[in-house]
């Protein structure tokens, strides 16, 4: 008889008692990715972060929700070389907006209160490939044809919606280098009865762009 180390053989032994007197389940493990051919870099100017800084609870709502400031943050998009891309976004605080739908990221919880919410908007005239201006257009999902934004921004959704950046006068993605744009913030503040204000109240969003070669 061969000498298998014993726990070894134990454990054969079991799977052999285990396969002949139960039927076999399967789980599938996938193995996916994307080679592209060249690598592009996001950077978001500030650091990528939109401070309100303090907020007086004098100045909130009590009944309905308070549109804060408006805010806007640039960003960039190199890429080793030429390449055709589009951005997408995820919301990492899913489920928390104070108004649940695919426009609205959400700003965290108090407990189990949700503290508001905040929609991105990407300015039209602000985007640029190659340090030119150029079209902006974008398509819901990640099939089917690409429509150019209006004249002042285009709506961006949580994961479904993708925009990119089109020579001047078409709606099919260009190839560039630099890719450059500024996102506007649109954050609401949830009525404060529907939260603790005898305490400090933290705005947590957090929205993650992805960029997607084309």
């Amino acid at each position: 008889m061969m000498n298998f180390p014993r726990k070894a053989l134990l454990g054969s032994l079991l799977l052999m008692s285990a396969s002949s007197a139960f039927a076999v389940d399967t789980a599938d493990l996938t193995v996916i990715g994307t080679i592209a051919p060249v690598a592009c870099t996001p950077t978001f100017a500030g650091g990528g972060e939109v401070d309100y800084g303090l907020i007086p609870s004098s100045s909130l709502s009590a009944t309905v929700a308070t549109l804060l400031a408006t805010r806007t943050i640039s960003y960039t998009i190199h890429c080793d070389a030429p390449i055709s891309v589009g951005t997408s976004w995820t919301d990492g605080r899913s489920g928390t907006a104070s108004v649940v739908n695919n426009s609205n990221f959400g700003l965290g919880l108090q407990g189990v209160n949700k503290i508001g919410g905040y929609t991105l908007r990407q300015l039209t005239a602000a985007a640029t490939g190659d340090g030119t201006t150029v079209n902006l257009v974008f398509r819901d999902g990640t099939t089917g044809a690409w429509s150019q934004a209006d004249a002042s921004s285009v709506q961006l959704n949580n994961g479904v919606r993708m925009q990119s950046y089109a020579p001047t006068g078409t709606v099919v993605p260009g190839t560039y280098t630099d890719f450059g744009g500024t996102i506007q913030v649109l954050t609401s503040i949830a009525p404060t009865n529907t939260l603790d204000m005898t305490t400090s109240v933290t705005l947590d969003g957090l929205s993650t762009m992805t960029v997607r070669y084309l």
